[in-house]
């Protein structure tokens, strides 16, 4: 990608869809930016009129990189396809049994998530395979012409092959999808060898199962927006990001669509961390509000922590994903009144239709966005730069007939939102920083999304944070994150041993096995073996635990080394470890990436607004106030805006309190202090 020209980024989120356009130049970069409203009917039809708006040249496009939900939306919204299930015979109830744990031991009506596969959709097929991956009972070929009949008779789209040990040995699951393949080609067959080909066989079922529920619709998606470009003379390539942050090629990505759920906020959280690389910041906490929800993730020295063990609508996903907690805390979430008469804020959203009652999409509801349109922190003629005229009358409307239910004043119920939607998302923070054992106030929050840098300072106040970095282009920086994403791929093999009968070959020899398949499959991408890294690790733990702790390591590492660094790992995560205690390994895990370097991408500004500040009251803590209000186009490098101050830029608004600081930094982000905590902020 780095080679390319032009490229074009396109994010597709709930509310908005966010497009950039690099264009590498003789005198510098060019970096072109789009926030057109989301079609989610549709979701290619906004991506493409985005691009089209920005007239880029087709034939020089050298690549298209796209962030979806289309996936995740599927799932939650449980609109995938009519979906079949093979299991091992005696398993048929694995998709109802689940686990023992409940999400919320507390709650007396609690009901389990039901699967995506009905029961009279699940087959149970009599073969075995051994825990040693020894074949006890062979495939019968006849048992699964009969099940394919049941398939065609039932109009099934999708098929998911999932057969206990097969992580072992999958001769049986192959040779399952082979016969099915041949019997009924028309329809999508997902096998767990080789989405998942690891332990954990409720885990390895549902991300089967959840695969093949989704991969006609993705795949079509791709399909249709593959020739959508081609139609506009695009001849290079589409790249699609995952949840764990990375890019691949569309057509990597046609057979692993699991992989791209929840990749909207990933690529954000991408994005924030190489912004604060460029001002020397390692340790963050990301806060990304878009139209739906708040997502938010905490980076240790510039690199977020990647989870194996995910849900999604309470269906467990075991492909890496970056560790976001997300809550209904974005722009569209509706205030409601509960049973007791308690005034709530989300999570049920108004989304792209109708919106926000401002939107003037015949929205009837009181959202977040409206409290800020009527408290005027968000002026209703200049939102997205002016190009999205906001309707201030029907927030008052909506607001009257909710305080009138409520007994509050307009302006009251106004801020009552606000500062209830700011406590949710304090509630996420806490879940990624103090509940596992980080202190919030040693991190920098980077404030970003269209509403973000509105709640990030006050957000910040409230847990004694007292620095908030905010990328320029806040609400697009999901796109960008798009631009600066390398190429990832992850792959994992299970083999449960003790680490006492491993000798360093054995390592060595596992490892490589994964390395030869990544190098086959980036050399199919179009990269050489040099280009490509490797970062290979395992998952061990003591005989008897649970689960297991990863932990990176050399190719070349000796058994002793490893143990050591186990104890050690241990004894920092949880407090104590137990040398001597038998440890035995899980997983073999290998990442392999193709770095894509534009750690120095910037958004250039040509300043030539009008610099004159804006005085307008807005209401806060009971009052109105006087406050600046302030053009981002106006701000240069190095000046300063104090609070009461509104920044507004096209994308995103960005509030700064009484007491705080901001000031524009050599990569025209912001940085907002606190006064009389850090001081000047120079050496960033």
């Amino acid at each position: 990608m780095d080679d390319f020209d032009i490229t074009l980024a396109g994010e597709i989120g709930g509310t908005f869809t966010d497009i950039i356009l690099f264009e590498k130049g003789g005198r510098g970069h060019t970096l072109r930016t789009l926030k057109t409203p989301s079609t989610p009917k549709n979701p290619e039809e906004g991506l493409l009129a985005g691009f089209d708006r920005l007239s880029p040249d087709w034939e020089k496009t050298g690549g298209v990189l796209h962030g979806s939900t289309v996936g995740t939306n599927a799932v939650l919204e449980r609109k995938g396809v009519k979906t079949a299930f093979l299991v091992t015979e005696g398993f048929r109830d694995i998709l109802e049994i689940q686990r023992g744990d409940k999400e919320n031991i507390y709650d007396l009506c609690y009901q389990r998530s039901s699967p995506l596969v009905p029961r009279n959709l699940v087959f149970p097929v009599n073969e075995r395979i051994s825990a040693k991956g020894e074949v006890l009972i062979s495939l019968n070929l006849k048992q699964i012409n009969e099940i394919a009949s049941q398939l065609k008779k039932e109009g099934i789209k999708a098929a998911g092959i999932c057969f206990l040990h097969s992580y072992l040995n999958p001769v049986n699951e192959q040779s399952a999808k082979e016969e099915l393949q041949k019997r009924i080609p028309e329809i999508y067959i997902m096998v767990s060898s080789e989405i998942i080909p690891q332990f954990r066989e409720y885990e390895r079922a549902s991300t089967t199962v959840m695969s093949a529920y989704i991969v006609p619709i993705m795949s079509n998606y791709i399909e249709n927006l593959g020739c959508e470009l081609e139609k506009r003379k695009f001849t290079g390539k589409l790249f699609i990001t995952q949840s764990n942050g990375g890019m691949l090629p569309a057509e990597a990505i046609r057979s692993e669509v699991i992989r791209t759920l929840e990749s909207g906020p990933a690529a954000g959280v991408t994005g924030a961390i190489n912004i604060a690389k460029q001002v020397g910041l390692d340790d963050i906490i990301t806060l990304d509000m878009g139209g739906t929800s708040t997502d938010v993730c905490l980076v240790n020295n510039g690199k977020p922590t990647v989870n194996s063990e995910n849900l999604l609508n309470g269906l467990p996903v075991a492909v890496p994903m970056i560790d976001i907690c997300s809550v209904g805390a974005g722009g569209g979430s509706i205030a409601w009144l509960d049973k007791g008469g308690m005034l709530r804020v989300g999570p049920v959203s108004s989304g792209a239709q109708p919106g926000p009652a401002c939107y003037n999409k015949n929205g009837k509801k009181v959202t977040v966005t409206d409290s800020h349109v009527y408290r005027g922190f968000i002026r209703a003629e200049n939102f997205v730069g002016g190009e999205f005229p906001l309707n201030a009358d029907a927030s008052k409307t909506v607001l009257a007939e909710l305080g009138k239910e409520c007994g509050m004043s307009m302006e009251d119920l106004a801020e009552a939102v606000i500062k209830i939607t700011t406590n949710n998302m304090m509630q996420a923070v806490r879940v990624v920083s103090t509940e596992r054992g980080n202190d919030p106030r040693n991190y920098t929050i980077v404030a970003f999304g269209g509403a973000g840098p509105l709640h990030a300072v006050e957000l910040a106040d409230e847990l004694g944070i007292s620095q908030v970095l905010v990328p320029r282009h806040a609400g697009l920086l999901s796109a960008y994150g798009l631009l600066v994403a390398d190429i990832i791929r992850d792959y994992v093999q299970t083999d449960v041993r003790s680490i006492g009968t491993l000798t360093q070959s054995d390592i060595n020899n596992a490892l490589k096995k994964l390395i030869e398949r990544a190098f086959h499959e980036f050399n199919n991408y179009g990269y050489k073996k040099e280009e490509i890294v490797f970062l290979p690790s395992v998952e061990l733990r003591y005989q008897g635990q649970a689960f297991e702790l990863e932990i990176p390591i050399d190719i070349d590492i000796s058994v002793e080394e490893l143990t050591r660094l186990f104890h050690e790992t241990h004894q920092m995560r949880y407090g104590h470890s137990t040398i001597g205690e038998p440890v035995e390994i899980v997983n073999y895990r290998l990442q392999a990436k193709v770095i894509h370097r534009k750690e120095n991408l910037v958004f250039e500004e040509k300043n030539n607004c009008d610099d004159s500040v804006f005085k307008k009251n807005v209401y806060i803590d009971g009052q109105w106030k006087s406050c600046d209000f302030v053009s981002r186009k106006s701000l240069k490098n190095g000046d300063k805006i104090s609070g009461i101050a509104i920044i507004e830029e096209e994308t995103s608004t960005c509030y700064i309190p009484e007491g705080w600081t901001a000031k524009v930094l050599e990569n025209n982000s912001m940085m907002i202090t606190k006064s009389n905590i850090r001081g000047e902020i120079d050496e960033h």
